[in-house]
């Protein structure tokens, strides 16, 4: 073993000893690992080699090293229940398949419109938002302004209430009508829709989807 492996061999147990007793606190590591050393210095026999000053400094360069990454071994511990967290999947009302019933989507353009007012209304009334936004297509085309001939307006095509063309009275409005028509007809979403375009009254006339063209029309443009 040459001059400076005994040296790295020898420090590396007085090294190990003085972590294991001065734990706590990097300052008392240290200072037991001088104490250390030193009563080391002073048991050395004439059989141990006479070593350069380069050679120690090396060797404590070696040992200043094996300090910091032990500093850096005890400060960094991974949050991993922070990164689960952070990871773990949670429900959206965004998706397409509902209740056996594939919404269709809505064009490119359109992506992105009254978003926030839509996530909104969803997330209250527990709706998709993908079935707000196709029946907003379906209904004006995610035009605010639009009145039918039969007085229905704005972009979910309101009847009643007032200041039906603001956009967030009218997904709010709209949206609340649609959770009510599903809740009414347990989850049916064909049914829910049809009430929504033709009225209840037609529904519950004709024991399910009215035999009207339109109406038969509005389902297939929203659902498959």
């Amino acid at each position: 073993m040459n001059p400076v492996e005994h040296v790295i061999s020898t420090r590396q147990a007085e090294f190990e000893r003085a972590f294991e007793a001065a734990k706590q606190s990097s300052t008392t590591f240290e200072t037991k690992l001088n104490e250390r050393l030193n009563a080391t210095t002073e048991q050395k026999t004439t059989s141990i080699q006479t070593v350069t000053d380069a050679e120690l400094n090396r060797a404590r360069e070696v040992y200043e090293a094996l300090i910091n990454q032990a500093d850096i071994t005890s400060t960094t511990v991974p949050n991993t229940t922070a990164e689960t967290t952070a990871t773990e999947t949670k429900p959206t009302t965004e998706s397409t398949n509902w209740n056996n019933y594939q919404i269709k989507p809505i064009s490119a353009e359109n992506e992105g419109k009254y978003s926030e007012l839509i996530k909104t209304a969803a997330a209250k009334y527990d709706v998709p938002e993908a079935l707000i936004k196709r029946v907003i297509q379906v209904e004006s085309n995610f035009n605010p302004s639009v009145v039918s001939s039969a007085g229905a307006t704005g972009l979910m095509q309101l009847i009643y209430g007032s200041n039906r063309t603001d956009p967030a009275t009218n997904i709010d409005l709209g949206t609340k009508q649609l959770a009510g028509y599903i809740k009414k007809y347990d989850g049916d979403l064909k049914l829910a829709l049809a009430a929504y375009n033709a009225g209840p009254g037609n529904v519950s006339k004709y024991g399910g989807v009215p035999p009207f063209k339109e109406t038969q029309n509005y389902l297939t443009k929203i659902i498959e």
